[in-house]
């Protein structure tokens, strides 16, 4: 293929005064990159510098946040002069490629809790966030004049360290959004009540920045498209809204966004959510006014990119969780090796599932994300060895990658039919397909790389011995385990393995036990079941079941599809024995027991225990051995290729 294919994808645009050389952008989100006081640093600039080197047209650096009043401890800041030399810094490096880079600024408003800045949150009324579920303060006059100087004082630095552009966030519930929503804003001043009224406050700041920076400077803003709340803007306000601002003649482009409130605008958007959901919005918005209108979110390849642009629906794509995989996406594309791009999963738990924990993000398939400095660049080994590898799961397929790009001579063994490992069993269960991109990357990578793939074949000492490797790395993985609980052995006791591999068929009755896991296993395993038809309760000792997944934004539509379907959730209950078919289960708080008689089938998810035979076997006899991935402590796929990378840059 050849960038004809791209025929859209790849033509420059002009937006304000500046002409980008692509229509892909990679856009704004949080990180927790930033240094200890809370500025722009070198690590957050490379991470940016390889999604520039990789191809992308422009760049939308931040959020920053404008002042103390919004201060956090996860967001970088724009506050005062300190802020100019990284940010020239950033400037230089993005058009070092010729990539175009706008600043995105935002205050928090009421979406940020008090315990960093130990002062009262701001908002335009006193009505807390859904989410932070805090009073906040509200907005005095003086506040807003406040607030409009410090929009106006980024500004200003943006433009005098050489960015092309500034974003102004008017959307994703934070403070321009509290104003303009009905939900937000009571206000009776002249702040609040019709859309002129709340639309006030952020157009002040609107004009303030072109009187600080001037019309020249590129000034575009990200927005909701429809609130999608009863009693929140709809889509013909926000219409409405926009063609307000856009008769201002004073903004350059329009970002489509969403709303942390509304569980299909939830900023986690995983594998349930359709691929480019909010592209309608877009095509609307592009149909109510003039300017250049952006469009993200669930836009995963390039392919889907070009026939969203082909049919008009926007005028350039971004891409942030995809260029997060893989920075060399618009690269790939462009010289026709599509086939080699490393898919973004929808799975959350390296981006949304760290942030959310205020830790700095990371990638199931990309090991280097936030390490690009460190650990980025692989260099050729000085010694080329012979490079063994027992197991073709994530962690052994990351291994062989990565030891054969630095030109060790590589064999993998796998004892199954294919490769992929556990991926094989978690892309049967419902929603959970894209996980499979991690077998379709690492497999072509295999075959890319000429890795030697031996399928079908259980590694032993023996053919270690015959083989004569220089290093071996075991990847043999993890098991299921059964808790010591009375009758776990019985032959209607089965393990989440057992049911989405369909090895073993389950009754019409069936419990399924959350061990505390906390993740997909118990959760895949009872949805699947109860979209064969099972009548199905699971027993859980967590106060709520699948905590783990709040942070991925996957829990709230889980429980809106399993609810409707008649599952019944058992928390703060374990389970005492299992006898025949009935269970006894108890109270974890009072210790009062409970029969449930007649389950034909028990479904055990349980945490998983190391598959560590072989490495302990061959200890003491290999000199250079390795183990990555669950074998050497049962985890998550974004663990185990992180194992993979570092050993493969180890060897």
């Amino acid at each position: 293929m050849t960038t004809q294919q791209y025929k859209y994808l790849f033509e420059p645009i002009k937006i304000g005064s500046e002409t980008i050389k692509n229509r892909l952008y990679f856009g704004a989100h949080g990180t927790c990159f930033q240094s200890k006081d809370n500025i722009l640093d070198e690590r957050y600039i490379e991470y940016l510098r390889m999604r520039a080197k990789g191809g992308a047209g422009l760049i939308i650096a931040g959020a920053m946040n404008v002042m103390h009043s919004s201060h956090n401890s996860y967001t970088q800041e724009i506050f005062d002069e300190k802020v100019l030399p990284p940010l020239r810094h950033l400037a230089e490096t993005m058009h070092q490629y010729g990539t175009k880079v706008f600043l995105q600024i935002l205050h928090a408003g009421r979406q940020m809790e008090s315990t960093d800045s130990r002062q009262p949150i701001w908002a335009p009324s006193a009505i807390p966030c859904p989410v932070i579920r805090e009073t906040p303060k509200e907005m005095e006059v003086e506040d807003i004049r406040e607030a409009v100087k410090a929009y106006a004082r980024s500004a200003v630095f943006a433009k005098e360290a050489g960015l092309d552009g500034l974003q102004v966030h008017f959307g994703s519930g934070y403070l321009l959004m509290q104003f303009l929503s009905p939900l937000s804003n009571i206000r009776t001043d002249e702040y609040g009540g019709s859309i002129e009224n709340r639309l006030r406050f952020p157009m002040e700041i609107i004009d303030a920045i072109c009187e600080s920076v001037g019309n020249d400077f590129v000034l575009g803003i990200r927005i909701c498209a429809d609130e999608l709340l009863a009693g929140g803007n709809t889509f013909d306000d926000m219409k409405e809204i926009i063609q307000r601002i856009e008769a201002s003649g004073k903004i350059d482009f329009i970002q489509v966004g969403g709303s942390f409130y509304q569980i299909i605008w939830g900023v986690g958007t995983g594998m349930h959510t359709p691929l480019g959901f909010c592209t309608p919005y877009a095509a609307a918005f592009k149909e109510a006014v003039n300017l250049p209108i952006l469009n993200d979110m669930r836009i995963n390849d390039p392919v889907q990119a070009e026939k969203i642009l082909a049919n008009g629906q926007c005028d350039m794509v971004g891409m942030v969780r995809p260029l997060i995989a893989d920075p060399e996406l618009p690269n790939k594309a462009r010289e026709g090796r599509s086939d080699e791009i490393r898919s973004c999963l929808a799975c959350n738990q390296g981006c949304f599932g760290r942030f959310f924990r205020s830790k700095p993000i990371a990638c199931t398939q990309n090991a280097v994300v936030g390490k690009e400095k460190e650990i980025g660049i692989l260099e050729s080994a000085k010694s080329k060895k012979k490079v063994l590898i027992v197991g073709g799961g994530p962690a052994g397929m990351e291994t062989a990658r990565v030891a054969r790009i630095r030109g060790h001579e590589v064999v993998l063994y796998e004892k199954e039919k294919i490769l992929g490992g556990q991926v094989n069993i978690a892309v049967k269960a419902p929603y959970r397909a894209e996980f499979g991109g991690i077998t379709r990357y690492l497999s072509k990578q295999m075959e890319i790389l000429g890795v030697k793939v031996s399928l079908g074949t259980e590694v032993t000492p023996e053919l270690i011995d015959k083989e004569k490797p220089d290093a071996v790395v075991i990847a043999t993985g993890s098991v299921p385990s059964r808790p010591p609980i009375p009758g776990t052995d019985q032959e209607n006791v089965l393990s989440v393995w057992d049911v989405l591999q369909e090895k073993v068929e389950a009754g019409e009755k069936v419990v399924v036990l959350d061990s505390g896991e906390s993740h997909w296993q118990c959760l895949s395993a009872a949805e699947y079941l109860i979209d064969k038809g099972k009548k199905v309760e699971i027993i859980t000792p967590l106060m709520f079941l699948g905590m783990d997944l709040v942070t991925t934004g996957d829990l709230v539509s889980y429980y809106i599809r399993v609810k409707s379907k008649g599952v019944v959730f058992s928390t703060c209950t374990a389970l005492k024995e299992i006898s025949g078919r009935t269970l006894v289960a108890f109270d974890i708080h009072t210790n009062a027991e409970r029969r449930i008689e007649g389950v034909d089938t028990v479904v055990l998810a349980a945490f998983n225990q190391a598959n560590n035979r072989l490495y302990s076997d061959l200890k003491g006899k290999v000199k250079d051995l390795y183990a990555v991935g669950d074998c050497l402590a049962p985890r998550k796929a974004l663990d185990a290729i992180y194992d993979g990378y570092n050993v493969g840059r180890l060897i």
